[in-house]
């Protein structure tokens, strides 16, 4: 049986945070899933993406994003 990773919440909230510029030039509308700081899977929805992490990578604990678009995040402001 795979034991699942457990994953640092803060951890990955930071690696999120320091990255995301470059993931909204490279990933924006797309869902992507991260293991270990590395984005292991891109899709459309964050249900295609984690499937793919979990082949990829089972028993990873990965982080599973949506990326907005940029027009997104300027009707937020």
């Amino acid at each position: 049986m795979n034991e699942q990773r457990e994953f640092d919440l803060e951890k990955m909230d930071n690696w999120y945070a320091a990255h995301f510029e470059e993931l909204m030039q490279k990933y924006a509308g797309k869902a992507i899933a991260v293991v270990e700081g590395k984005v292991v899977a891109v899709a459309d929805t964050e249900k295609e993406a984690d499937q793919l992490a979990r082949e990829l990578y089972p028993g990873a604990a990965a982080l599973v994003l949506s990326i907005p678009m940029e027009e997104e995040l300027v009707c937020l402001l």
